[in-house]
């Protein structure tokens, strides 16, 4: 298991989503209630960027055609998208969040 640095637990604020790039792979980090969670940055669907979606109760939901995913394990929630999101294993240590890719 490889961890990689991706930022600092103060670069994302409480319920926010903030999209990085890390490798060439386009990651989102959402700090819930200061519990962090890391998923891929486009919807399964179509390509959306999730950074600019809405985040509510657990639950992100696409800009542009509303697909919902859970932000625990990527499970869609709601489609059209059919395809579970991808997520990455987080560490905080050092107030450092460390992602495995």
């Amino acid at each position: 298991m490889t961890l990689s640095l991706l930022c600092r637990t103060e670069e994302v604020a409480e319920n926010e989503i903030k999209q990085f790039t890390l490798n060439g792979i386009e990651l989102l980090v959402i700090n819930q209630n200061m519990k962090f969670y890391c998923l891929a940055a486009r919807c399964t669907h179509a390509g959306a960027p999730l950074a600019e979606g809405e985040l509510e109760n657990g639950v992100l939901q696409c800009p542009w055609h509303g697909s919902r995913f859970r932000i625990e394990t990527g499970e869609v929630v709601r489609g059209p998208a059919k395809k579970q999101l991808p997520i990455y294993y987080i560490t905080v240590k050092d107030n450092n969040l460390l992602v495995e890719l």
